[in-house]
């Protein structure tokens, strides 16, 4: 008689089980909970002492992560719009208490000497459902006679609204003459994939010759646009912006037989791309535009004739520096 022989593989249950409150759907599941844990041990988990029990939950000011364990419970906070910055925090949490339950229930020989022997860790206290993880996390002040306080996940500021100011120096080319300066200031707010601004724009006054006169120029002028996202790297984002320009361009006539001074609108589409770093207090922005006349306007003098001709399309180049805060 013959007997067959084969070595049955014990399939490993996860150590960690995860829930998900009502809009709290974006924060991870256990799968990947338990991934960000493996990367941050770089080890996958084989034997964990105990089971491990988070719940997700999404409050008024934010998100919570409270986890569950055989030595306590601990509570995470995160005040954001989103839960990348508390999914960070609650898998570094479980990284470190796992390491923790691992070096307090790892057995000691009995013959061992103490020389040879690391000291063990201290078990981790048994705490109520309000204590907080022992972690290096933004402390909290623990209410008048609680045993311990809360201690918070840092803000994640990426993904929230902010607002912006910026200011700076710009040149426009085609539309008063082939090169003109100006100076530019907007107020925006927009969040990680999306912004809008209004602002205005001022011509420095230029002055063209034209036989025995000249013409003054000068302009002041409002935009209102919005940007998209296209690519972002680090801090940098790539945008690609349209809107609307509109200005007052006023022109006077000085040194002729007859001097007027005349007043016209223009109009403009821009097409503009967009570098920009927007995640800090201080940034900076770098824009480069197509602009597309909806009017033009070239100023001639009756007898001598035409000042200057604009071309179809127009251009702005843009530097402007960039104060923002998280709304």
């Amino acid at each position: 008689m013959l007997a067959a022989s084969g070595t049955a593989t014990a399939q490993t249950e996860p150590f960690l089980s995860v829930t998900r409150g009502a809009g709290a759907e974006s924060c991870p599941d256990a799968a990947r909970l338990i991934e960000r844990v493996e990367q941050l041990r770089g080890r996958p988990e084989t034997g964990a002492s105990g089971s491990y029990v988070v719940e997700f939950t999404r409050e008024a000011d934010g998100f919570r992560a409270s986890i569950r364990s055989g030595s306590g419970a601990r509570e995470l906070r995160d005040r954001s719009r989103s839960c990348a910055g508390l999914e960070q925090a609650t898998a570094v949490t479980l990284a470190l208490l796992l390491d923790s339950d691992g070096q307090a229930s790892s057995p000691q020989g009995p013959g061992a000497e103490a020389r040879d022997a690391p000291p063990p860790a201290p078990p981790a206290p048994a705490s109520s459902p309000s204590a907080s993880a022992e972690r290096p996390l933004v402390a909290r002040p623990a209410p008048a006679g609680a045993g311990g306080g809360e201690r918070e996940a840092p803000t994640s500021e990426r993904g929230a609204t902010r607002l912006t100011l910026a200011a700076g120096a710009a040149g426009l080319f085609g539309v008063v003459r082939p090169f003109a300066p100006a100076l530019s200031a907007e107020l925006g707010i927009g969040g990680a994939r999306f912004r809008a601004a209004i602002g205005a724009l001022w011509l420095v006054p230029q002055t063209l010759e034209l036989g025995p006169g000249e013409l003054r120029e000068t302009m002041f002028g409002g935009v209102v646009r919005a940007c998209f996202v296209a690519a972002g790297v680090g801090v940098l984002r790539f945008d690609v912006c349209s809107g609307v320009h509109a200005g007052r361009l006023m022109v006077a006539a000085s040194g002729f037989t007859r001097n007027d001074a005349v007043e016209k609108t223009w109009l403009a589409v821009p097409i503009e791309l967009s570098l920009a770093s927007l995640a800090g207090p201080l940034g900076f922005e770098v824009g480069a535009a197509a602009l597309v006349p909806l009017r033009r306007n070239d100023f001639s003098v009756d007898g001598v004739g035409v000042a200057y001709r604009s071309p179809p399309v127009g251009a702005l180049v843009s530097l402007r520096g960039v104060g923002s805060w998280a709304l």
